[in-house]
């Protein structure tokens, strides 16, 4: 076993001083890495998508299959986006989250509990990320609060209230 560990550590030095020069198999398993690391993020956009409509435009106006552009902000309940799930809430940007226009904060602003559960359900959807990759929305740098951009289709309405989006595509806007 030490023989072995030996050996490795040997080539492995042997290597680095010798071969500076990149082969072709260097570059090709370099473009692979790239590959992977852009279909893993495949749903995030680099470019914000335009033409996006407020939750509540979207949820009177669009039904189930509609393809839509929504600009919202994720918040909505306790813990609204988390890395074991690709689902989280996004709130309209018409309804102020819990202390913005007050010079005193609140300690989950993200929540809306300052909101009746109500008005919460009115102005909000359920955003689930569709995408051949991975999806971990908080380590693509997504968190509550940021106001977003999502391309998707609008998903099943068992009634009214409830919109959900079927998203190919998240941007992250500057706020």
């Amino acid at each position: 076993m030490k023989r072995t560990l030996l050996i490795t550590v040997a080539a492995s030095l042997l290597l680095t001083v010798t071969g500076c020069e990149k082969t072709s198999s260097d570059q090709s398993s370099s473009v692979d890495i790239t590959t992977q690391e852009t279909e893993m993020n495949a749903w995030l956009l680099t470019i914000a998508p335009e033409e996006a409509v407020s939750i509540t435009t979207a949820k009177a106006n669009h039904k189930e299959g509609d393809s839509v552009v929504i600009r919202g902000r994720i918040g909505g309940r306790y813990s609204p986006i988390s890395s074991e799930s690709s689902v989280f809430t996004i709130v309209d940007l018409g309804l102020p989250y819990c202390g913005e226009h007050e010079e005193k904060g609140c300690s989950t602003p993200w929540d809306y509990c300052c909101e009746t559960s109500g008005t919460i359900t009115n102005n909000s959807a359920t955003v689930q990320i569709v995408s051949q990759g991975s999806v971990d929305p908080i380590a693509a740098g997504l968190k509550p609060l940021d106001e977003v951009i999502l391309v998707g289709t609008v998903g099943p309405r068992p009634n009214e209230e409830t919109f959900t989006i079927q998203a190919t595509g998240v941007y992250r806007t500057d706020g």
